[in-house]
């Protein structure tokens, strides 16, 4: 018997291999884009970032120290959207080094719909999972999904280890529909 398509699973399944890939890949981008091909088909196309907000809520030391810089100034803020074929599959807030990337990187970030996993991908980036959450307990099917499902922070380094970002990112119902 062949095996069942990746589609075909429950739900709750398919959140928990989402969250095991997310947590094992170097790029929130590239884990999303890749999901979108096998669970989206046809509908899948590339991430786009919907540029809600440039400027940080509040200043928050613990970033800072996290990040490795002195001011809060050495950081820019971007909170995005990232939908696929007008579906919207996260938000996240974003705290970046842009002294840590190339003038043209930190150009595309600071009025680009690109996603901050595509622009620093040439810096191979790794994840550091600082903490995860399921907002959804598993039970109801596919038409009962809550809006968010799902929780993560980490902390985004460079291919080196140098800290570049960090993100706290709320994937939406739309990954699994």
């Amino acid at each position: 018997m062949p095996n069942a398509s990746p589609c075909l699973s429950s739900p709750s399944t398919a959140l928990d291999e989402f969250d095991a890939l997310l947590r094992a890949s170097g790029s929130a981008t590239r884990t999303l884009e890749a999901w979108v091909g096998v669970h989206h088909g046809d509908r899948a196309a590339a991430l786009t970032a919907h540029i809600r907000a440039l400027s940080a809520p509040c200043i928050d030391t613990a970033i800072m120290e996290r990040l490795g810089v002195g001011q809060w100034s050495d950081i820019r803020y971007r909170r995005v959207w990232l939908a696929s074929g007008g579906r919207v599959l996260s938000v996240a807030e974003n705290w970046y080094v842009p002294a840590r990337l190339d003038p043209a990187m930190a150009a595309q970030l600071s009025d680009g719909a690109t996603p901050f996993g595509a622009v620093i991908a040439s810096l191979v980036p790794t994840r550091e999972t600082l903490s995860a959450k399921r907002l959804w307990d598993g039970l109801g099917n596919g038409s009962k999904l809550p809006a968010a499902l799902l929780r993560h922070h980490a902390l985004v380094r460079a291919g080196d280890g140098t800290p570049l970002c960090e993100v706290n990112e709320i994937y939406t119902r739309n990954i699994l529909l």
